[in-house]
C-alpha cells in the first residue's frame, strides 16, 4: 500500500529535517533546535498516520489525520497540506524516542520511497521494526527555489524498543471522524380503513380525513 502523503514545536521530544538547508535537528532540553548528523533510528512504520498537517511559525501544529492508511480524510482547509507523523527511536541521536512530522513533499517522497522497502521485507521480519538510516540527500528544484529530498534505506530490523510505545503517534482527537448518519425518521404505522357501513346517504357529511395518512405522504 503506497502512503498518501506529499519542526513541530509540540513540546515533545522530536526530530526534523530542514529541506531548505539539508540540516537535521532534534528539540533540545530548553525547546530550542540542536542541529545532528544525519540519524540512523528504528521507525515505527506500523503505527504511522498520515493526514493534513497546517504548520504556522511559534504554533503548535493543526492536524486533521486519516482514520487509515487507505481512508484519507477530507481536505480540511486553506494552508493545510498532505503529510505523515511517525515515532522514531535513537539513542544516540535523538536521546530516546522522537516524534517525526513533516508536510514537506520531499521529505514525504522520501518516506514513501522506504516504506515500498519496509513493506516488501516485513514479512520475513514478524514483529520487528525497521532501522533507516538517512545515508545522503538529493537537490530538488521547484518553484521554492532549491531544496532536499533526504536519502533513506532500511539497514536492518530489530525488536520493538521498550522505550517505544506500540501505539499510534497522534491522539485521537486529531484523528477525522465521520460526521454520524441522521437517523432514519420513523414511520408512521398503518391506519387500517374504517369498517364497511353500507352507502353512504347522499346528505351525509363528506368522511374526514385520516391525520396520521396525511403525514405519511
Amino acid at each position: 500500500m503506497s502512503l498518501n502523503i506529499g519542526g513541530t514545536g509540540t513540546g515533545k521530544p522530536y526530530c526534523k529535517f530542514n529541506a531548505k538547508a539539508d540540516k537535521w535537528f532534534v528539540r533540545g532540553p530548553d525547546g530550542e533546535d540542536i542541529e545532528i548528523p544525519r540519524p540512523t533510528f528504528v521507525v515505527d512504520f506500523a503505527n504511522i498516520a498520515t493526514g493534513w498537517l497546517l504548520f504556522r511559525e511559534g504554533q503548535a501544529p493543526e492536524r486533521v489525520m486519516d482514520p487509515s492508511l487507505d481512508q484519507p480524510a477530507p481536505h480540511p482547509g486553506e494552508g493545510f497540506k498532505r503529510g505523515f507523523v511517525v515515532m522514531g527511536f535513537s539513542p544516540k541521536f535523538f536521546s530516546g524516542i522522537a516524534e517525526f512530522a513533516s508536510a514537506s513533499i520531499h521529505l514525504a517522497n522520501a518516506i514513501k520511497e522506504v516504506y515500498v522497502q519496509y513493506e516488501a521485507e516485513r514479512a520475513k521480519n514478524p514483529g520487528k521494526l525497521a532501522v533507516i538510516a538517512c545515508t545522503g540527500s538529493q537537490a530538488m528544484k521547484d518553484r521554492y527555489g532549491t531544496n532536499y529530498r533526504p536519502t533513506f534505506q532500511v539497514v536492518k530490523w530489530v525488536e520493538r524498543p521498550a522505550e517505544l510505545p506500540d501505539a499510534s503517534p497522534v491522539a485521537p482527537g486529531d484523528v477525522w471522524q465521520a460526521s454520524a448518519a441522521a437517523p432514519a425518521r420513523p414511520q408512521a404505522s398503518p391506519v387500517p380503513p374504517p369498517p364497511a357501513r353500507g352507502p353512504v346517504p347522499a346528505t351525509a357529511p363528506a368522511p374526514t380525513k385520516d391525520p396520521m395518512l396525511e403525514a405519511e405522504f
